[in-house]
């Protein structure tokens, strides 16, 4: 009796110890179906994102304004998870209507971290001494900006108001007879929905003369449209040169809109109030050899203002108000004192040519785009 005891026991811990691989088997089964199913679910929602961007949903379109990365889901499908998030501090775009235009929610945190990488080697360049050997060196590492990131805003429009840089003085023209500016390569990098340049010859921020039709807010209305996303305001350089027997330079935050700081203030104020909804950028002019005239009595200003005096109202005001600046001047990009630059960059003593708008337009372009993802320097 105790020996068959003995032996069913024995029999019973060989059948026990038989069934430990079906079991050790069976877990390892189990998690690899639940990994495939977390990749099958990823691949479905990609293929669900891009299904909706090939019938044409607008607001599917906008939201994903930025260019996918192939990550190498098939060597990866074990650990795959979706990985595109909205960066932190990126900006949202909303059309007049409060439907979202643009986001940036399919960017992979390696593309932020690489387009960081790019942001504080440019830093560094800022500080070259060498206008002309700095200035390649920023528009290179402004393309591979572009081209890492890879984003468009296609549905996004977009406008331009400016004095002759911006509307192509010295420039080529396209096969209808318009300048090309800056504004066209700002275009060629992120493909905007709608562009409109509002760049004028001869534009002043403030008036020189009574009814002075260059002030560019003798055409506020025209210029400033609630439905434009974006905006960038490049303007200032002829207030620097601009050469009346008397002019008032003015002064920030004296409750008028006396001179050129009083006239910027109350241009800013209709932004405001006519494009509640748009994203301003603010740039500010490129250092100029070009030199404010010597006959000129200025009221509110003690001495003869440079082109950076100019610039600095502009830097203020846009920051108090909540608007970007393109800081060109503070950079040193396309510094035209050096003799290289100007001669390799500019048609003449102030505008660009071909090479220097591309330069310019592909930093404005980058930088619109930095901001818009929320990567700063």
């Amino acid at each position: 009796m105790r020996r068959r005891r003995r032996e069913e026991q024995k029999a019973w811990r060989l059948r026990s110890l038989r069934m430990v691989p079906v079991v050790i088997a069976a877990f390892f089964l189990i998690e690899a179906l639940g990994e495939d199913k977390s990749y099958v679910m990823a691949q479905q929602n990609d293929y669900n994102q891009e299904e909706e961007l090939q019938t044409g949903d607008t607001a599917s379109t906008a939201v994903a304004g930025c260019r996918r990365e192939n990550a190498g889901r098939k060597s990866q499908r074990l650990r795959m998870r979706p990985y595109y998030k909205v960066p932190e501090n990126s900006q949202t775009l909303y059309d007049m209507d409060g439907n979202v235009v643009w986001q940036a929610d399919t960017i992979s945190p390696e593309t932020v971290e690489l387009l960081q990488a790019y942001v504080q080697e440019r830093s560094q360049v800022y500080e070259w001494e060498n206008s002309f050997e700095k200035t390649l060196k920023i528009n290179e590492l402004d393309k591979k900006i572009l081209e890492t990131a890879g984003c468009t805003f296609p549905n996004v429009k977009i406008n331009f108001i400016g004095d002759s840089i911006t509307e192509g003085f010295g420039g080529s023209q396209d096969a209808d007879g318009r300048q090309i500016s800056y504004v066209n390569y700002v275009q060629e990098a992120l493909q905007f929905g709608e562009v409109c340049n509002h760049g004028r010859g001869s534009a002043t921020i403030a008036p020189y003369s009574d009814n002075d039709e260059r002030a560019i807010g003798a055409h506020e209305d025209e210029f400033f449209g609630s439905e434009y996303e974006i905006a960038v305001f490049y303007a200032g350089v002829n207030d620097f040169l601009a050469g009346p027997e008397v002019k008032d330079f003015g002064v920030l935050d004296n409750g008028t809109t006396e001179g050129y700081c009083g006239e910027l203030q109350r241009i800013v104020n209709v932004m405001k109030t006519k494009c509640p909804n748009t994203l301003f950028f603010f740039v500010t002019a490129y250092p100029t050899f070009a030199q404010a005239s010597l006959h000129v009595k200025y009221i509110n200003f003690e001495g003869i203002p440079t082109l950076d005096d100019y610039m600095n109202p502009i830097r203020i005001v846009a920051q108090r108000n909540g608007y970007p600046v393109i800081d060109i001047y503070n950079t040193g990009l396309m510094d035209t004192h050096d003799a290289d630059t100007a001669e390799n960059f500019l048609s003449d003593w102030i505008h660009p040519n071909d090479t220097g708008y591309r330069i310019l337009g592909d930093h404005i372009a980058a930088e619109i785009l930095l901001y818009c993802l929320g990567i700063t320097e």
